[in-house]
């Protein structure tokens, strides 16, 4: 058990050419903001800067860097994680590389499996695993029904889970996904398995989900006093699944630090 809290940093990347005015013709700046506003030569700039961002980030010592993806929205120009970990292995040499995460629940679960044990190798075994349902617009943009998120996403990670840690070819016959040979041939350098996070937007049930499956949850969405009593609930689910939770097991998103 560790006894340091660690430091990642984060950014999510935005579109800074977007206005205030630009804004105020549309009733979001997801989903219905239109996309003709996007300019890949500024993008261009944006995501060298982004990268800069990233190799300094390093060479300051943090203990990690942390990526995410959403999608149709200006605030954030990473519709593909796992394509931004891939640069961050490149520019970096020492610090973590967390990935919060993966939107299993709406993406190929083998294809996940593949791709973060591709980025593991890539990385010399510095990735930590974010496993995140999406919001709303995830599951419209995925093509899922919302009702089916969460049972979509309990199958994916335990599918991914299997990927990793059990020899193949098998066959797999579940509820949402089904595959007549599963034979991922990259397999990731940390075993069993890269840490697993589940990051979320302060539901009990995901906090509950987390400590019963020993993942640290990060608490992305409420203000200090609530996420005291989410960090109680992961304490009590976590001694009653029979282990003692640490500093490692909880996170908290602060803005100042994006």
């Amino acid at each position: 058990m560790k006894n340091t809290v660690e430091v990642f940093w984060f950014s999510e990347q935005a579109y800074g050419h977007v206005t205030d005015s630009d804004l105020e013709k549309y009733d979001s700046g997801r989903l219905g903001f239109p996309n003709s506003f996007f300019d890949p030569e500024k993008a261009h700039v944006l995501y060298n800067q982004y990268h800069e961002q990233y190799a300094l980030a390093d060479e300051m010592g943090f203990d990690g860097i942390m990526s995410n993806e959403h999608h149709s929205s200006y605030w954030c120009m990473k519709p593909a994680v796992n394509l931004d970990a891939a640069v961050i292995s490149k520019v970096t040499k020492n610090t973590k590389i967390a990935i919060l995460g993966n939107v299993i629940a709406v993406n190929d679960p083998i294809r996940m499996a593949e791709e973060i044990a591709m980025l593991d190798c890539y990385s010399n075994g510095r990735i930590i695993s974010g496993f995140v349902r999406g919001t709303a617009v995830e599951s419209l943009v995925g093509g899922i029904i919302p009702a089916e998120n969460r049972s979509r996403f309990e199958e994916a990670h335990d599918l991914i889970i299997k990927c990793w840690t059990e020899p193949g070819p098998f066959r797999y016959e579940g509820q949402h996904y089904q595959y007549r040979v599963v034979n991922p041939w990259v397999r990731p350098i940390q075993q069993p398995h890269p840490p697993i996070w589940f990051p979320g937007l302060s539901s009990p049930e995901s906090v509950v989900w987390a400590a019963k499956h020993q993942h640290p949850y990060m608490n992305l969405g409420s203000l200090l006093e609530y996420t005291e009593f989410l960090k109680g609930v992961y304490i009590d689910t976590a001694k009653e699944t029979g282990f003692q939770p640490g500093p490692e097991h909880l996170a908290i998103f602060y803005g100042p630090l994006c």
